[in-house]
């Protein structure tokens, strides 16, 4: 089921992977060595005496069983049940024996650690176990796409995609594992398990999980195949899910593909069992009859309980609404007990939603939510590259109480502030308060405007925010000529904190865009960024590069589909974006027009953050 586009190492000099970094930090696992008590070629004893006799010919207990201890940097040493002796095992491939520190707390017993243990203590968007969910667009007959890739210059990646059947909680695999070679990629086909309707819905299983070996990375594409609605998302491992979102997505077009582009939603994926979850909406949200009941905007829900691999979706509901434009659960604020993962988007939006004619062109939004504690308080909201005079749409959202959000340059204005629909902020003349966590701005800003853009609290209080850009939909009849594009469609990207910037990356492209670009975003006159495809390693020009402000500067640099390193001596940003031409395309699928004489154009786009670290800023 999977089909894999192939990378090579190059040979030249790069730094290591986030992971692998702290791995290096601490001498590999090594088994070429023989372990204490062996004899060179690894004849010797393997079990280690540790009794002493006494005057009296009896042996004295010297360790207490189940004790383990380091033999050496790739042997672990385990005190047997009569604790007269020491068995010793080595640790497996990959792995290495740390040691605790007498200084750590936290640590209680020595152990043979591997790559996914520190992923675990150093997060970012690289893991070893992603949830993917197939989420709600307008095209569930075609499968979405899993993409993994392997960032690690030295080690192979052995990957397992996993399914849970709907009803069930007990996973399968699917197929043979997979083994990527160091920046190997390969994507999964996601077929089955669509989460049915277009309202609230619960069910138990029906997710996918993939595993590896070592960290990996990973992207979600609803759906895979280019067609007339696609997004896609960054996933993030695990060990990073929160335990309180606010959730990101926009206006639906109700009367897009037939009506049927509502509605806006979330979905929250229970990671564990006896978890609990409550939702404090700005709009109604519609129930099930069952487990779900409706909430009315502004209170907060009943607390819905939940097990692993349970999936609720919330859907904003008509009642009371009447009006499509403001069904937007954008800032509903989703609270839990465990972690959990939350996606939220539209089925199909139209951007800008309030400016067009009733009909219009629309996509699908999806994203995974970046949990509230890795939200920042410093941000470039870098414009995407240049796709004719289409304006650049984005949305502020608070994660804290009574923030002032600023920009430099200025590109704030009252109506921005005051105009969102459904929680206006404060104009102070320079800045706009938004009173309440999920609270929101909205602005647009002309055809290559970058901004950076500040969240601040009162007095000693976080002030954390999540800039999320909306690309424009294409042009239709009737639409401004002067402010428009005819190349792609909606898209939506969360923005990551300055705070977050890594070093390096490795990301791979969506499948089948003729247009793709890797934006990056640094300190100006920092250091030369390299971008190496496995073939050809080069610098990112520096004429590419435009100022933000006084601090910042970025690059929109084209790329061709493949998987890519991507590398500095300083932390730096990247989004990874792309779309179609206004040119006929064989693969476009079109889920209205399923069957054409010719070739149809497709108007898709898609874009996502390209990595980040995952430390926590604030504790909501």
């Amino acid at each position: 089921m999977t089909t894999r586009t192939v990378t090579p190492p190059a040979s030249r000099p790069l730094g290591t992977v986030l992971v692998a970094l702290a791995i290096a930090t601490v001498p590999g696992a090594c088994h070429e060595d023989p372990p204490p008590g062996m004899d060179g070629d690894g004849t010797g004893q393997t079990t280690q005496s540790s009794v002493d006799s006494s005057g009296t010919g009896e042996p004295v207990e010297r360790c207490d069983p189940g004790e383990q201890r380091c033999r050496g940097q790739g042997f672990i040493e385990t005190c047997d049940l009569t604790g007269l002796s020491w068995s010793m095992e080595p640790c497996d491939l990959n792995e290495q024996c740390v040691a605790c520190d007498e200084n750590d707390d936290t640590c209680t017993v020595d152990r043979c650690i591997g790559p996914c243990d520190v992923e675990a203590e150093l997060p970012s968007s690289a893991g070893c176990s992603f949830i993917a969910n197939r989420a709600l667009h307008v095209a569930p007959e075609n499968p979405d796409g899993l993409i993994v890739a392997n960032p690690n210059e030295d080690l192979t990646a052995t990957v397992q995609l996993y399914q849970v059947p709907e009803g069930s909680r007990t996973e399968e695999p699917v197929d043979d594992p997979v083994v990527l070679a160091p920046l190997e990629s390969t994507v999964f086909p996601l077929d089955t398990d669509f989460v049915l309707g277009t309202s609230s819905f619960f069910r138990t299983g029906g997710v996918f999980r993939v595993e590896s070996d070592v960290p990996v990375v990973a992207y979600l594409h609803g759906p895979l195949a280019v067609g007339s609605g696609n997004d896609s998302s960054l996933l993030l491992p695990e060990t990073t899910a929160g335990q309180t979102y606010v959730a990101i997505t926009y206006a639906p077009h109700a009367e897009g593909f037939n009506g049927d582009g509502e509605p806006s939603w979330f979905e929250v994926v229970a990671l564990e069992d006896f978890t609990t979850i409550t939702w404090t909406p700005p709009v109604n949200t519609a129930g099930t009859g069952i487990n779900i009941g409706f909430v009315e905007a502004g209170t907060t829900s009943p607390p819905l309980p939940m097990n692993r691999f349970d999936t609720a979706r919330i859907a904003a509901s008509e009642i009371d609404m009447k009006d499509p434009d403001l069904r937007d659960l954008s800032g509903t604020v989703i609270r839990s007990d465990k972690p959990i993962m939350v996606w939220s988007g539209n089925r199909c939006s139209r951007v800008p939603i309030r400016e067009m004619p009733e009909t219009g062109n629309c996509d699908p939004l999806q994203e995974l939510v970046i949990p509230l504690a890795y939200w920042g308080e410093r941000y470039v909201a870098a414009a995407s590259p240049r796709r004719q005079e289409e304006r650049h749409y984005w949305r502020v959202f608070s994660g804290a109480t009574d923030v002032t959000v600023t920009t430099e340059p200025q590109v704030l204005t009252e109506d921005a502030c005051t105009n969102t629909g459904t929680r206006d902020g404060v104009w102070d003349g320079s800045g706009c308060l938004l009173p309440s966590r999920g609270s929101y701005l909205e602005l647009s800003v002309a055809q290559g405007t970058h901004f950076f853009v500040q969240g601040d609290g009162p007095g000693n209080q976080p002030g954390v925010i999540m800039p999320v850009q909306y690309l424009q939909s294409s042009r239709r009849e009737g639409e401004p000529v002067t402010e428009a594009t005819i190349y792609g469609d909606p898209a939506m990207s969360q923005s990551v904190p300055v705070e977050q910037f890594l070093k390096r990356y490795v990301f791979s492209t969506a499948v089948g865009y003729p247009l793709n670009f890797v934006q990056v975003i640094r300190e100006r006159g920092g250091p030369a960024v390299y971008l190496d495809n496995g073939v050809v390693s080069e610098s990112i020009p520096e004429d590419e590069f435009v100022p933000v402000n006084a601090t910042y500067e970025v690059a929109n640099h084209p790329i061709t589909e493949g998987t890519y390193i991507i590398e500095s001596g300083v932390p730096f940003g990247i989004v990874q974006m792309g779309w179609t031409t206004n040119e006929p395309n064989e693969t476009c699928y079109d889920p209205v027009n399923p069957n054409p004489k010719e070739p149809l154009v497709c108007f898709s786009s898609y874009a996502y953050p390209g990595g980040m670290k995952s430390e926590q800023i604030y504790i909501p």
